[in-house]
């Protein structure tokens, strides 16, 4: 049987702020708009870890609901994040209204376990002052 190949759906944006890699994320999402973001996101990344650790901030909006195979590139991502590129954070910001949202930790918990802090924000300025915090223990 051949494997299907999708449209990437869902949308992003990143940007860098400080030591802070921030992804504007309008879900749902699939697998292949994981696959594009993560690709998209590796130059920031590998810039930011060259020079010390840096936290990863997902700002989510639409939907937080994906399928499992996103779910688990999602958890690759992330543990090679923090093996490799000195990944100390990964702050989600949803708002109260945002789909999923009262899903977040049983599905999300898995694709955490064992990495870095996380944390479920409603809004920027809580995970902003978070992320500053932990940059803050390691010195930056």
């Amino acid at each position: 049987m051949p494997i299907l190949k999708f449209i990437p759906h869902g949308e992003y944006k990143l940007r860098l702020e400080g030591r802070i890699l921030v992804s504007e994320l309008v879900g749902p999402w699939n697998l292949e708009l994981v696959n594009t973001w993560m690709k998209a996101a590796h130059p920031m990344v590998k810039q930011l870890a060259a020079t010390g650790p840096h936290v990863h901030m997902t700002i989510v909006t639409g939907s937080l609901l994906c399928p499992p195979e996103a779910l688990d590139r999602l958890a690759e991502v992330i543990v090679y994040t923090t093996a490799h590129m000195r990944c100390i954070g990964n702050p989600v910001v949803a708002a109260a209204d945002v789909e999923g949202r009262a899903l977040f930790e049983p599905m999300y918990a898995r694709i955490y376990d064992g990495s870095p802090p996380r944390g479920l924000f409603l809004d920027y300025e809580s995970a902003r002052d978070w992320s500053l915090e932990l940059l803050a223990a390691e010195g930056f």
